[in-house]
């Protein structure tokens, strides 16, 4: 972590328990009208819209924490038409 961030006393840059996190998405969801959306599908469809800027898949995975490329697949989801777009 960069050493400039400002830290809580216990070492966390965001103060947020992890209930908390999860009760202020739900209530996000609740007044946009989205039901059953899982907080990790907002990750699967960031790492798919980031890999079409970024498509060094390694460098994709450090972005987001991922220790090896068998994670990073589990999250990201290319479609036929990107496909076909990058073998012409």
């Amino acid at each position: 972590m960069h050493p400039f961030l400002l830290r809580c006393i216990d070492g966390r840059v965001f103060p947020i328990e992890a209930a908390a996190h999860h009760t202020a998405f739900k209530k996000a969801c609740k007044q946009a009208g989205l039901t059953d959306l899982p907080w990790h599908d907002l990750s699967h469809t960031a790492i798919t819209r980031l890999a079409a800027k970024l498509p060094n898949r390694i460098e994709l995975a450090a972005v987001f924490g991922h220790r090896s490329l068998t994670v990073l697949k589990r999250y990201y989801h290319s479609s036929a038409a990107e496909l076909a777009k990058k073998i012409g």
